[in-house]
């Protein structure tokens, strides 16, 4: 391996190889850094999730790397994005270019890279403790009774990050929305429902459906409705397919026909998640040990933003590694170049979720008056928060 610069190597610890892991452990390996992958699951990261849909932000990091044709290859390319009431009335469109992917192809892809730049990975390593070894190392503590030693400790485990509790165990617990996710894949007949390169949002009067036709008779769909009451994981996990599909069948009655025959059409597992946020930290970090992505300030993901955000807060904070001397400022340098863009994604996929899932009625007549201008503020919003563009990466050492 040729590292990009003559930074002595310091032994990281990345905690969670989903997206932002892999993505930060292939950055700090280019620079110099030793740097070990756990993940806490033993299964191929291909048979993990659904499809995200990567916004231009997250294939800017990918470019800057040389890494997008070789990722983004296993995806299928959006040329924009359309909005249509529950009318079927088209009500906007997104002209930037996004990347529909499976969860699963994304991390594999990332993974690999990672351990061709020299990453070791390892997988069945679930972290159960953290403590501090001589004045700066960490020591950690997997589920199977090994363990591990690190200068510096990296949670990139998610909205339910073990780093978070065991770092920072007085911060903020995530927040349930009222919202549940679902998604799958769809066969419809090939003549059905033409691929034309877009992405396709339904406001429905009881739920919001998007969905593309990814390849001839082959539809890739994702639904999110209110919800009151919180289910876990487990609870949704346990719903049969077939029920949870004819009920959002008949949630969607009222909209366009083709979200009823897109649902009707599906085939394989359905994936069910409640959508959670976590709320504002006072701090991501604790001395040479931090938290960033998900377990750092996980949004909602009604702007399709978690991911791509996850990967800037890698790249960038691989960056503030290599330019300073020492973790802690490094951190702290991070947290306050991203702090005020975090808050502004956040807030703006709170205020686009009111939109897609209106909890009254009242609320749902509002919101289907002021559609239009709202979806046109929306797209611009969103152009802004697609803007921005990765720090230079530093030239290479001869």
């Amino acid at each position: 391996m040729t590292n990009e610069n003559s930074t002595p190597n310091r032994r990281v610890a990345v905690v969670g190889a989903g997206i932002t892991g892999p993505l930060l452990s292939l950055c700090l390996a280019r620079l110099g850094f030793e740097v070990d992958l756990y993940e806490a699951y033993l299964r191929r990261a291909q048979d993990v999730g659904s499809f995200l849909n990567l916004a231009p932000n997250g294939r800017a990091v990918l470019e800057r790397l040389g890494l997008a044709d070789r990722i983004l290859e296993r995806g299928t390319v959006a040329h924009s994005i359309t909005f249509a009431n529950h009318k079927g009335r088209q009500l906007a469109r997104n002209p930037e270019r996004t990347t529909n992917i499976m969860r699963g192809e994304l991390s594999a892809a990332l993974r690999e890279a990672a351990t061709d730049g020299g990453v070791k990975l390892h997988t069945a390593k679930r972290l159960v403790t953290l403590d501090k070894s001589g004045e700066h190392g960490w020591r950690l503590g997997f589920e199977d009774g090994t363990r591990a030693e690190a200068d510096i400790v990296l949670g990139c485990d998610g909205v339910n990050s073990t780093t978070r509790h065991l770092l920072l165990p007085h911060a903020p617990r995530p927040t349930y929305t009222q919202v549940v996710g679902s998604g799958g894949r769809s066969e419809t007949g090939a003549a059905e429902l033409p691929v034309d390169g877009r992405f396709h949002m339904v406001f429905g009067l009881r739920g919001f459906f998007g969905y593309q036709v990814v390849s001839p008779g082959v539809v890739w769909w994702f639904e999110n409705h209110q919800e009151t009451h919180e289910r876990s994981f487990a609870e949704l996990a346990e719903t049969d397919d077939a029920w949870w599909l004819a009920a959002l069948a008949r949630r969607h009655r009222p909209d366009p026909a083709v979200v009823r025959r897109i649902l009707n059409a599906s085939t394989g597992p359905v994936g069910r998640w409640p959508v959670h946020e976590v709320p504002p930290l006072d701090t991501w970090h604790r001395g040479s040990a931090a938290v960033l992505g998900d377990a750092a300030h996980a949004v909602a993901p009604h702007l399709g933003a978690g991911a791509a955000l996850g990967m800037e807060d890698a790249y960038e904070l691989a960056l503030a590694l290599h330019r300073h001397p020492a973790a802690p400022q490094a951190f702290t340098a991070f947290e306050e170049s991203r702090r005020a863009r975090v808050a502004a994604m956040a807030k703006q996929a709170r205020q686009t979720g009111a939109v897609m899932t209106p909890d009254r009625w009242i609320t749902r007549v509002i919101r289907d008056l002021m559609l239009p201008t709202a979806i046109k503020h929306g797209v611009r919003k969103g152009t802004e928060a697609y803007s921005y563009r990765p720090s230079p990466w530093p030239v290479r050492a001869d």
